[in-house]
């Protein structure tokens, strides 16, 4: 017994080691003690946990991959919430070839997490189901089966579906059901309500047989929002219809309260661009979203500080109150807050029902750090608070004038103060510019019904086809996301020296120029330690390599002390 606390101190004492050699940015003094902690105590839950995590940011995926999936089994709930986030962002990039047992217990873990976001296991999630099931047989055993499996149930109540292959596979599913209805057994009940839940995150985007007209009851929910009525009928029947019922019904009503007590911010009058963008989202709230975001904590001045271009004396250092200017449905607000208690956030949307949506969300999580309210970017000049930091990702490209809308949200920044962009590429968004000549071609309108038309073509193509590219965006399975893909009623795009023309227009200076890690590598090979803030020359490595900000470009500029 005395051998064995001896052994468990000297593992701890070797983690410890490892820990404070990563605080002192000593990789290989980190590395060597959690393999000594290994070699002598293969099982010791942080060792283990330690050494996956230096492993996946180190390059060494698929040992990080084991081990963290390793460590999910040995740890205590704390270290759980800490490993997930990691082993679910290892998992999210396989690609599998083949089913295995392994990789279905590792997602079921994952999507017990709070601290995973499910969404970004959905490519994958769904891969393994298809690759598990092989072809539906489409029997009552077979739903039973669907329905009395964890990860299946995971999949279609926590993700949007963002696969080609699984909605195919999820049509004829339902009209199994459909054929079946009268089915009572357990599994048959819990994956009715899972396909509700799935269409109801989608929108119900899938084309519906005919026969879906004529459903009733439970049944009906795979396509389209039960009635209060047909909801109160329903006998309380387990935990996946109570889901069913708390979200797609509840919650809507909820929020639908909210929007009526939504304080504003400026007057809501605009131009005509401003009110059908509004009419947009409120008919089509976007992003859709159900888990909340879970994000490290952090303080984002630590970010701000950081920026290659920032005058930090100008700056000071001071980062309390924070506009997010085209929030949304509140996703991004509601991880600023929870990544960072300290700061002040005021979250603005033209969309009330929008706002609605992140307002109950951050009521639920007791988040009093977020005011939602309702406002056009356009009509700031008669706001008198001024912030410290502004972010407005995928806003101002929107307007009829986007240049207009960045001299507003310089004038509500404090002197010395940031603003965060995040605008389209034209190069990027050509697919995009092809899909909008094919829906003028067609005379489709932003209704459900001719979205639900474009999908069909776009789905139908074969795979050499360039549109059919668009079966990878994430966006393109969801009525709100594939209206806001291709529908939109007013979109710029940019290249990278139109960004800094846009920022100098406005009286502001570039400070940084975030860049996903592909085009951070290739402009490095490309031109070495020159400047990052040089958009030239980001014009010349995107003019070789057109895809590389395909999820927009994202940069800083500070305003003049």
């Amino acid at each position: 017994m005395g051998e064995t606390i001896q052994r468990n101190q000297a593992a701890d004492a070797l983690v410890a080691t490892a820990e404070r050699a990563l605080a002192a940015g000593d990789l290989n003094g980190a590395f060597g003690a959690y393999k000594a902690c290994l070699s002598q105590h293969r099982d010791h839950p942080a060792a283990v946990a330690g050494m996956g995590l230096f492993l996946a940011q180190h390059g060494e995926a698929a040992t990080a991959t084991q081990l963290l999936s390793r460590a999910m089994e040995l740890a205590d709930a704390d270290l759980r919430a800490r490993v997930a986030p990691a082993l679910a962002g290892l998992l999210a990039d396989l690609s599998p070839r083949a089913w295995h047992r392994q990789l279905d217990a590792d997602l079921n873990a994952c999507f017990a997490e709070a601290s995973v976001e499910p969404q970004a296991l959905a490519r994958v999630t769904a891969e393994t189901l298809l690759l598990k099931q092989g072809a539906f047989e489409g029997t009552i055993a077979a739903l039973e089966a669907m329905g009395g499996d964890p990860l299946w149930l995971a999949f279609l109540s926590r993700c949007v579906n963002v696969s080609a292959a699984m909605e195919a596979r999820l049509n004829t599913v339902r009209a199994a059901l459909l054929a079946a209805d009268g089915a009572q057994g357990e599994g048959v009940r819990s994956l009715i309500c899972a396909l509700g839940l799935s269409g109801f995150a989608s929108e119900y985007v899938a084309v519906a047989p005919p026969e879906a007209n004529e459903a009733v009851g439970l049944i009906a929910s795979m396509f389209r929002l039960l009635t209060a009525v047909e909801a109160t009928a329903l006998a309380q029947h387990g935990p996946m219809q109570a889901q069913l019922i708390r979200r797609s019904v509840d919650e809507p009503a909820r929020e639908r309260t909210l929007r009526e007590t939504l304080p504003s911010l400026t007057p809501e009058d605009g131009d005509a661009v401003s009110v059908a963008v509004r009419e947009q989202y409120e008919a089509n709230p976007y992003p859709r979203w159900s888990a909340p975001p879970a994000p490290k904590p952090r303080a984002l001045s630590d970010a701000v500080v950081a920026l290659p271009g920032l005058d930090r004396q100008a700056f000071g250092g001071r980062l309390e109150r924070l506009l997010v200017a085209g929030c949304g449905t509140g996703f991004e607000p509601i991880d600023l807050a929870r990544m960072d208690r300290s700061l002040n956030i005021t979250a603005m949307d033209l969309s009330r029902t929008s706002l609605a949506h992140g307002a109950r969300v951050a009521d639920e999580l007791g988040l009093a750090t977020v005011r939602f309210m309702q406002g056009d970017i356009l009509a700031l000049g008669g706001v008198s608070e001024r912030f410290d930091i502004v972010t407005s990702t995928g806003v101002i490209h929107h307007m009829a004038r986007p240049a207009d809308g960045l001299v507003q949200l310089a004038g509500v920044t404090r002197p010395g103060g940031v603003i965060r962009l995040g605008l389209y590429s034209e190069r990027a968004r050509a697919l995009v510019r092809m899909a909008h000549d094919l829906i003028a071609e067609k005379g489709w309108c932003a209704t459900d019904a001719d979205i639900r038309a474009f999908r069909a073509h776009v789905l139908a193509l074969p795979d050499g086809e360039p549109l059919a590219q668009l079966r990878e965006s994430a966006d393109f399975y969801s009525l709100s996301g594939c209206r806001d893909l291709v529908f939109h009623v007013q979109e710029h795009r940019y290249t990278p020296p139109q960004l800094a023309e846009l920022v100098a227009g406005a009286g502001l200076r570039l400070v940084g120029f975030e860049a996903p890690p592909e085009a951070t590598g290739r402009f490095r090979e490309m031109f070495g330690a020159a400047d990052p803030l040089d958009m030239n020359l980001w014009d010349r490595l995107e003019t070789q390599h057109p895809t590389l900000f395909a999820g927009m470009y994202h940069l800083w500029a500070q305003k003049a002390a």
